[in-house]
């Protein structure tokens, strides 16, 4: 399973399911210029945001009062929504849903939403009845092992779901302390996926997400990681790389009743 590229983002579907994340590029924000920013909490005209809802929505068959999406807080928390929740946090921030870093629900035509310039998003659905989630994955929320927890809110067999670890900052260029180290040692963290340099570590949260699932129940076969990073800042936000002045993606997630419009 790979991600596939599109003008505003990349993006997958499956069946009646879709799931994407957005680029920098094309867009009509000046943090930075022409961008696609998907935030309405840094220093940008809410005019810019609401348009590229707009655009985003178009594309993906889901409009803007479907769109779910909570404040997030780099914490663990796991909140189900519903489809009367549509609209929440969208075109303004309001204090529902706060500090809540994964959301799930089992209602189609709903779009799970969160932003991103770095840290990981978990994508979680099930063919067989209809239960989607994403949480916001950095090193905080992964010490306190989110996608584990994601994945425990699931009402059927962990076997069942399929993860998809996506768009976020390569273990090659994210280099932490040891403090960040300690911190993940309260979790199970592959050999792999911490590397000693000079300076500290270099950690890749993608795979420490991925073997999170792994001892959540989630057969190995349908754990997929993306090799898309935001490294890349010619295509996505970095906030390490840009020393936190730039925009945010959006990661999304929905399932429609119909037959999914083609992304």
């Amino acid at each position: 399973m790979k991600f596939n590229n599109y003008r505003h983002h990349v993006g997958n579907s499956l069946g009646n399911i879709a799931f994407g994340y957005t680029k920098r590029t094309g867009g009509t924000s000046p943090y930075p210029s022409e961008a696609f920013n998907m935030a309405l909490y840094i220093d940008d005209d809410v005019k810019n945001i609401h348009h590229h809802q707009d655009v985003l929505a178009s594309h993906i068959g889901f409009p803007p009062e479907s769109w779910v999406a909570p404040i997030q807080q780099h914490g663990s928390t796991v909140k189900e929504v519903h489809a009367e929740d549509g609209g929440s946090n969208i075109r303004r921030r309001t204090d529902m849903l706060t500090g809540v870093d994964a959301l799930y629900t089992y209602d189609a035509d709903t779009l799970l939403t969160m932003n991103y310039a770095d840290c990981v998003p978990v994508y979680a659905f099930s063919e067989t009845d209809g239960f989607i989630g994403l949480a916001h994955a950095g090193w905080r929320g992964t010490a306190s092992e989110i996608t584990r927890k994601l994945i425990g809110s699931y009402r059927g067999d962990p076997a069942d779901l399929n993860i998809v670890i996506g768009v976020a900052i390569n273990g090659s260029c994210y280099e932490v302390d040891e403090n960040v180290i300690n911190a993940l040692g309260m979790t199970s963290v592959p050999d792999d996926a911490i590397t000693r340099t000079a300076e500290g570590f270099k950690l890749d949260l993608k795979k420490v997400n991925g073997h999170q699932a792994r001892l959540a129940g989630v057969l190995n076969e349908r754990i997929h990681l993306t090799p898309l990073g935001t490294e890349d800042t010619s295509t996505f936000f970095s906030y390490r790389t840009e020393q936190g002045n730039t925009g945010r993606a959006l990661a999304f997630i929905g399932r429609k009743n119909n037959d999914q419009k083609e992304l």
